[in-house]
């Protein structure tokens, strides 16, 4: 795996630390280390927490919505959606 990843053993040993830190961090009931999780999830283009899928949510609290949910594009296609969405707005 290290291989695949172009790793040392050493850059492997630092993430999986890094990687233990950040689930301290998660189940932290200090509001500034859960703060810094939050945003650490976030500059990865994820979400924390409290997303669930339409399909997930009982059809009584949907109140009858016919469209899907809408979602953020993936990071990789981010700049192309937005180029995207400026050439669809019109003059």
């Amino acid at each position: 795996m290290l291989d695949e990843l172009g790793w040392t053993p050493e850059q492997a040993r630092a993430f999986l630390d890094r990687w233990q830190a950040m689930q301290r961090l998660a189940g932290s009931a200090d509001p500034g280390e859960r703060a810094e999780y939050e945003r650490a999830v976030r500059s990865l283009g994820l979400r924390t927490e409290g997303v669930r899928a339409s399909r997930d949510v009982p059809s009584d609290v949907k109140g009858g919505q016919a469209e899907g949910r809408r979602s953020r594009p993936p990071s990789d296609y981010r700049e192309q959606f937005k180029a995207f969405m400026q050439g669809t707005s019109g003059p």
